[in-house]
């Protein structure tokens, strides 16, 4: 199975699968639901093998780091449109790929069919070429969590509630600074404010600017 998508439709045996795996819920019922729910679960069985092959001296709290930064949906939406699936998935009228996870989703769609489609290596030689250049760049000595996580974990240490997030949506036409929000701890009356084009990117701004405004050592 190739990544090169006019190739891996070629290598498909049941064409009805790879149909139905960019088959979003707005365009039909018979939708690729099902076959995302499969093809997360072998995209995390497959990251999480690799890893532990490859970083023998790493622990459990670093693998699942690294582990949560090439499953995330920002990183599978960003592989989907590597190998042009927003050109090929069946949407319905009015919905669209943009500020959502469609694509990372159609992704793993895919991932499942493949696995249904002609087995388990296979689907590994798919995910190979997918993954190569990223598991060659990978620097596991690098923090991987996200501001939102790193966030959480210092706060649960101290044994402190959870942040809260406000968020407000300032309209389409604002495009990059569309929504902003508001990371607060109410116990230690602190906060702070991001901006970005998505809901996930204005809340990980926000808890990034609290962290380097109060948790810069920790």
């Amino acid at each position: 199975m190739s990544s090169n998508f006019k190739k891996l439709k070629s290598d498909f045996n049941n064409k009805a699968l790879l149909d139905l795996a960019l088959t979003h819920k707005s365009a039909s019922k018979n939708n690729n639901e099902r076959l995302e729910f499969l093809g997360d679960a072998i995209i995390n069985f497959y990251v999480a093998e690799k890893l532990f092959e490859t970083y023998i001296d790493l622990q459990e709290g670093k693998l699942t780091q690294l582990r949560a930064s090439l499953v995330s949906r920002n990183f599978l939406n960003s592989l989907g449109l590597s190998i042009g699936l927003s050109q090929e998935l069946r949407l319905g009228k009015g919905e669209s790929t943009e500020n959502n996870s469609i694509i990372g989703n159609a992704l793993e769609a895919i991932v499942g069919a493949i696995f249904l489609d002609s087995g388990l290596e296979n689907t590994k030689k798919f995910l190979d070429e997918l993954y190569l250049e990223k598991f060659a760049n990978l620097q596991p000595n690098l923090d991987s969590r996200d501001s939102k996580s790193h966030l959480q974990e210092i706060l649960q240490k101290k044994g402190l509630p959870l942040p809260t997030y406000q968020l407000m949506d300032h309209g389409p036409k604002y495009i990059d600074d569309r929504f902003v929000s508001t990371c607060s701890s109410n116990d230690l009356a602190i906060s702070a404010m991001g901006k970005g084009k998505t809901k996930k990117i204005a809340e990980q701004e926000a808890a990034k600017l609290l962290l380097e405004e109060h948790f810069k050592n920790e």
